[in-house]
């Protein structure tokens, strides 16, 4: 499939997830959400396999790595951004997530020895600087009694670990793990981690039944669990970790539509300066050639 088709579909998949997930906040607590989320997409995937007769059974260390891509991809990730939502408006953990695209070239060079160009480092810092402008208010005037900080960090840690669960998923890839299996299992290993994470702080497992809530759920599962990451790891086997982080560089901009739209959100003037630095930058990072290290 053609890379702009790839990146395309997993763009316009995962964009309304940030506004999407408020919907998955109130009565049930967030992590038990996100352990719904994808048990959820786990077992529809295993029903699909199961209909084809795919392969289910892999060797012991297959299903280590599983649990090391699922913990850092479908559980830690998500655990920090949910929390991160009932801090920030939807769009800028979205924003924060924009700097995947750096942690993944500095992951490609240390995991995979492979170098990035001095405009690699310059397109990294410009980003940066995007960031800064961003949330100057909450960086320099910081304050433990402002949410802001709590949801910017809770952002960050989510951010390195789905950087770290990309460059998980390289290393599987490199030793040829199949994609969709490779979901099923890491999906199901990466909601009992978070079972085990809601269970260590005492949380209750609720449901909620209001239509909202299980449309929410329905989407969240399907179209940006399944789907999403089909498309998005296809697209990263194609062009690398990197690159394909540079879906995380545009989707800020349709979140921050979305939030403009849904939740009122008032563009000032850090917003509109800050955003444009930061997708230059990031834009710079992507274009470059990386080249091994001798």
């Amino acid at each position: 499939m053609n890379n702009f088709i790839l990146f395309g579909i997993t763009l316009f998949c995962w964009s309304p997830t940030w506004y999407i997930i408020k919907f998955q906040l109130g009565y049930v607590d967030p992590l038990v959400s996100v352990f719904y989320r994808f048990l959820a997409a786990s077992m529809i995937i295993f029903i699909y396999l199961i209909i084809k007769n795919k392969k289910l059974r892999f060797s012991l260390n297959h299903h280590i790595w599983f649990l090391f891509f699922g913990t850092c991809l479908y559980s830690l990730n998500y655990v920090f951004f949910y929390l991160s939502n009932t801090y920030l408006i939807s769009a800028f953990p979205a924003v924060v997530f924009s700097t995947v695209v750096i942690m993944n070239i500095i992951g490609e060079a240390f995991y995979f020895k492979k170098k990035p160009s001095v405009k690699t480092l310059i397109g990294a810092t410009i980003g940066m600087i995007g960031i800064i402008i961003i949330f100057n208010d909450e960086i320099f005037n910081f304050n433990l009694s402002n949410g802001v900080h709590v949801g910017l960090s809770l952002a960050l840690l989510g951010t390195f670990s789905a950087s770290t669960g990309n460059m998980i998923y390289q290393r599987n890839l490199n030793n040829s793990f199949p994609l969709i299996q490779t979901l099923a299992y890491s999906m199901l290993y990466g909601s009992l981690v978070t079972l085990l994470i809601t269970q260590l702080k005492g949380t209750e497992l609720l449901i909620e039944y209001s239509f909202s809530y299980i449309a929410s759920l329905t989407y969240l599962s399907i179209v940006g669990s399944i789907f999403a990451f089909i498309f998005y790891l296809k697209l990263l086997e194609k062009v690398g970790a990197g690159r394909a982080g540079y879906v995380g560089v545009v989707m800020p901009v349709l979140a921050l539509l979305i939030s403009t739209i849904f939740e009122n959100l008032m563009w000032q003037t850090d917003l509109i300066i800050g955003l444009p630095i930061l997708i230059i930058g990031a834009v710079l990072v992507i274009n470059q050639k990386i080249e091994p290290i001798k």
